[in-house]
């Protein structure tokens, strides 16, 4: 399992004194108001970014980074991903699961192997789970917890409830 974990995308300069706009791919925006560092990849290594200040208008998160104090500072962090180690992963609230957790995790219905599950796709604001079948087929469940009768990360296995067998037939 990886070290890091993506949490971001800086989009765009905020102002001129080096602060950028990010894109969250969180769940939970205020993260990033307690967020002291960040990571970022240059060249397949880790580089830690300390944050000076943090702060959300409307829908938007601003970080402003210790040591960048202009747009030409940052210009070269432009469409860079942002990454937390795993000592800053937000803690989640109940019933709510890490992506990194998930993916790979065996799927049954009751004690029947069904698949593994081997992507999580966002559509409409609303994940979709994709289960690949023991017998190759690709079947998207909702990721609504009556379709769900456990989630167990640590296992790496789902239980499926009946009212997921709509989707064991699925093409």
């Amino acid at each position: 399992m990886s070290d890091f974990f993506l949490i971001a995308e800086i989009i765009d300069f905020y102002d001129y004194e080096g602060a950028v706009i990010i894109k969250s791919f969180s769940d939970f925006p205020e993260r990033f108001l307690k967020l002291k560092k960040v990571y970022v990849d240059f060249f397949g290594k880790k580089k830690e970014l300390l944050i000076e200040k943090s702060k959300q208008i409307d829908d938007k998160i601003v970080l402003k980074f210790e040591r960048f104090n202009t747009t030409e500072d940052v210009r070269f962090l432009l469409n860079n991903k942002l990454y937390v180690d795993s000592e800053n992963l937000y803690e989640l609230p109940e019933d709510s699961f890490y992506i990194h957790d998930l993916i790979d995790s065996e799927v049954y219905f009751g004690k029947e192997f069904f698949g593994k599950l081997i992507d999580i796709l966002n559509v409409q604001n609303q994940d979709v789970y994709v289960i690949k079948t023991k017998d190759e087929r690709e079947v998207l469940i909702p990721a609504v917890k009556k379709f769900f009768n456990e989630v167990l990360t640590n296992e790496k296995k789902i239980i499926l409830s009946e009212e997921a067998e709509i989707f064991r037939y699925e093409n």
